[in-house]
């Protein structure tokens, strides 16, 4: 019973928190580069991104656009969303 106890604690408490905790480290952006910048169509006085990250755990290659006034917002808006 004892050890049917503490499964049922992992499963409820500590394995969710594992989760999180991996989730949150495997969508980190270690490098991003601005692919292409042009006028956005969509807001005057933007421009709309498309910018590449690799994240750090997994080293996958991930593309996001947005639409940013500078570079710098585009790439705070590209790790904000976790790549």
């Amino acid at each position: 019973m004892e050890t049917r106890v503490k499964r049922l604690i992992f499963r409820a408490i500590v394995a969710p928190a594992l989760f999180l905790a991996a989730d949150k480290a495997t969508a980190q952006c270690a490098h991003c580069v601005i692919q292409t910048k042009a006028p956005s169509a969509s807001v005057t006085g933007k421009f709309d991104y498309r910018v590449s990250c690799i994240i750090d755990i997994s080293g996958d290659e991930v593309n996001t656009t947005v639409v940013a006034a500078s570079d710098e917002e585009a790439i705070e808006m590209v790790r904000q969303k976790h790549c």
